[in-house]
């Protein structure tokens, strides 16, 4: 039962990981940049998750399509323009790029699905 309710603390609110990781690599001495690329690194995930659900109770079904063909979309824009600017294709620093790019978007579509969630049942409450 605890664990059940921890979990989805964390899928609900997934800015409680990144925090809770930030103030344990700041505890170790950790320099601020590489915190803040590391927490978002983990946060990533639990984002993915947390829109979704958002998403699906807000829009219903459909949502994961939307949300997987986005991330999809970010992969390949940031590959062309990796192969078209590199001769030696990284893969480590498209990885990285590409889940720091999710990591936005998701965070911008965390929040704005949220706002857009209690405005609509502020505005069912309503009438």
């Amino acid at each position: 039962m605890l664990i059940s309710f921890i979990v989805g603390v964390i899928v609900l609110f997934p800015f409680l990981t990144m925090i809770s990781f930030l103030i344990i690599m700041r505890k170790r001495g950790k320099s601020p940049a590489s915190m803040m690329r590391k927490s978002a690194d983990w946060t990533t995930p639990f984002l993915f998750i947390s829109v979704y659900i958002i998403s699906l109770t807000i829009f219903g079904e459909g949502s994961g399509f939307a949300i997987s063909g986005v991330s999809i979309l970010t992969a390949l824009y940031f590959a062309t323009k990796e192969r078209m600017k590199e001769k030696e294709f990284q893969i480590v620093r498209f990885l990285h790029k590409t889940w720091r790019a999710c990591f936005l978007l998701l965070s911008f579509s965390y929040i704005l699905l949220l706002v857009v969630g209690i405005s609509l049942k502020i505005m069912e409450y309503l009438k």
